[in-house]
């Protein structure tokens, strides 16, 4: 029987590709002959960015992070830690690669597009696979 709801854990992997890009950022900034207020305006910029994308992506522990995903023949469902479920399209710019998805969904009613992104620590290996399969093969992408 195939699994079709899929409950997602705190990725470290995750955690440190965010610090990684954030401490290139924060580099390149640095490099950048930019006056000492501006500097330190962008610098803190970065470290709330960096903040906030940890705790809403890799730990997972905001209110608004998404936590669960349920496939369903022509939609999914995200569900936060709020409890809330949003119905949803999956885009056909989503990626799906063996150690890497990244899921972009469309929600009526929401003004960007919604970004899931999955690292193989963020589930069970088993689970990770059949949402790789079922992503791949199973169901329907928009343009």
């Amino acid at each position: 029987m195939k699994q079709r709801t899929f409950k997602f854990y705190p990725s470290r992997l995750l955690g440190f590709c965010i610090c990684l890009g954030h401490a290139i950022a924060i580099g390149a900034l640095a490099a950048l002959p930019v006056p000492k207020l501006a500097f330190i305006l962008l610098l803190a910029v970065l470290l709330l960015s960096t903040a906030y994308y940890l705790q809403r992506h890799a730990r997972l522990a905001l209110a608004n992070a998404w936590v669960g995903l349920q496939l369903e023949e022509d939609y999914l469902v995200l569900f936060n830690r709020r409890g809330d479920e949003l119905r949803g399209r999956l885009l056909g710019s989503s990626l799906v690669m063996p150690h890497l998805v990244i899921l972009n969904i469309a929600i009526p009613n929401y003004y960007q597009t919604q970004n899931v992104v999955l690292m193989p620590d963020s589930m069970d290996e088993e689970s990770f696979r059949q949402l790789r399969v079922a992503l791949k093969w199973g169901v329907a992408l928009t343009a």
